[in-house]
């Protein structure tokens, strides 16, 4: 028997008794320790600190994908984990408040319909500016994972913003698009060329 053919049997053995061959790789959560603005941090200085255990989210399975969903339609992203070992699936609520805050943050969450370019949207770029003038930009990808696929619903948070100045949409191939009528704290159905935000 060849040593490559050895091998392989090797690993669908380790498999078969729920061993991992890549060496168990736990969840991790990083938290961005970048001043905004900072483009290249002092060397020597990592901007990231890993937070995997406090934020709870440390579990000692053979992690492999994770999408994002408001899964319960409450404004912020829930989480599903995907393992190679047990429990196969795993759904993370999102439950936390800012007791910091006098109001709950907002949100707006948009689905897109091309109609010129692909019917999803795929590609396109969505800015959104609140009225205290900050701006997010996101962009539509056709998978962001390994082995999982997120939400294809953009989700803005907008902190404490109580308005949104405007809505500017990318689409592929195309002219950037104005959209009006959008307000925190509701979902939208943006189609290419209507200009109009849907409810």
């Amino acid at each position: 028997m060849s040593e490559y053919m050895t091998s392989w049997l090797t690993m669908i053995q380790l498999l078969l008794r729920g061993r991992s061959f890549s060496g168990r790789e736990r969840n991790c959560v990083f938290l961005n320790c970048a001043n905004p603005g900072d483009e290249h941090p002092e060397a020597g200085i990592t901007p990231f600190a890993n937070m995997s255990a406090v934020s709870g989210l440390d579990f000692a399975e053979d992690g492999r994908g994770m999408a994002v969903v408001d899964w319960d339609h409450d404004g912020d992203l829930d989480m599903w984990l995907r393992n190679r070992t047990e429990p196969r699936l795993r759904l993370m609520i999102n439950g936390t408040r800012d007791e910091g805050l006098q109001q709950d943050a907002s949100f707006v969450a948009f689905r897109l319909r091309g109609t010129s370019c692909n019917r999803d949207g795929i590609g396109a770029r969505v800015e959104v500016a609140s009225a205290d003038g900050s701006k997010s930009i996101q962009t539509l990808y056709a998978g962001d994972g390994f082995v999982s696929q997120s939400s294809k619903w953009l989700h803005f948070g907008l902190g404490t913003s109580t308005a949104i100045q405007g809505v500017v949409v990318r689409w592929p191939g195309g002219e950037p698009e104005t959209f009006a009528g959008v307000e925190p704290g509701r979902r939208y159905v943006l189609e290419q060329g209507s200009g109009q935000a849907r409810p």
